[in-house]
């Protein structure tokens, strides 16, 4: 089943949420604010669960932090179109996940909305972090938080076998993860993308051997791919990306 009505409602309240703050950026607290409360309930009412409002909110406010930093209207316009499509599935998702927590597709929804909103917060903070010079261990600590939540319901969502204290503790160490690789990061002489889309690898690198391991998924095959997938995508982006002088 890929059609909800209930579904289809939340996601053109996003589209509109969305829209109403790119247009009117002064409205954002407003905006959202209301947008967060229905967006509460109504996962409530889709799903049976409140904690499936975490991906869908965070994937929102995401893609609201990112788009002052895309230079071209009609790119933007293009990226709130695509944002809203996976957060479509990000809620039929968790639809489909209330009511059969073994739905593989389901998952997989979930986990594409998972790494877009992670995508969308790491390329904006790093974004707001150069263009506002900010100090580099609020940058990390913005990273940690949202990495840990995001990694916490992630979690949930794919049906590990861990109990609350280990889902909490590997949250911690994919989060602290992400703050050193920001903070190593500070030092590359590259734009907010390339770091960004190099961060977004290495954590769905660590992510993926995560749940490979307790999907009992993980073998020496698997770690040497995802090794090279690291190693090879990230020397790829950073041979291709734009060097700017150290300053």
């Amino acid at each position: 089943m890929l059609f909800e009505f209930g579904v289809l409602f939340l996601s053109l309240l996003n589209l509109a949420a969305i829209w109403l703050v790119y247009d009117y950026p002064n409205q954002f607290f407003w905006t959202m604010g209301i947008f967060a409360a229905v967006l509460l309930f109504g996962m409530k009412g889709i799903s049976g669960k409140f904690r499936f409002f975490v991906l869908p909110f965070f994937l929102t406010l995401g893609t609201v932090l990112l788009l002052p930093l895309i230079d071209s209207p009609a790119e933007a316009k293009a990226f709130i179109v695509l944002s809203v499509g996976v957060f479509y599935l990000a809620v039929l998702g968790s639809h489909r996940l209330g009511r059969y927590g073994q739905d593989k597709t389901a998952k997989a929804m979930m986990n594409l909305a998972t790494i877009t909103a992670l995508f969308c917060w790491f390329t904006a903070l790093l974004g707001w972090y150069l263009n506002l010079a900010l100090s580099v261990w609020i940058i990390m600590l913005a990273f940690a938080l949202v990495v840990f939540l995001v990694s916490f319901q992630s979690f949930f969502d794919n049906q590990l076998a861990i109990n609350r204290h280990q889902r909490i503790i590997y949250s911690i160490f994919l989060a602290y993860l992400m703050a050193g690789t920001i903070w190593m990061q500070d030092f590359w002489p590259f734009g907010y993308l390339t770091t960004g889309v190099i961060a977004l690898i290495i954590y769905y690198s660590a992510w993926d051997l995560i749940r490979g391991y307790f999907q009992e998924k993980l073998t020496i095959k698997k770690i040497i791919f995802n090794s090279i997938f690291l190693a090879g995508s990230v020397l790829l982006i950073l041979l291709s990306a734009k060097w700017y002088p150290a300053v």
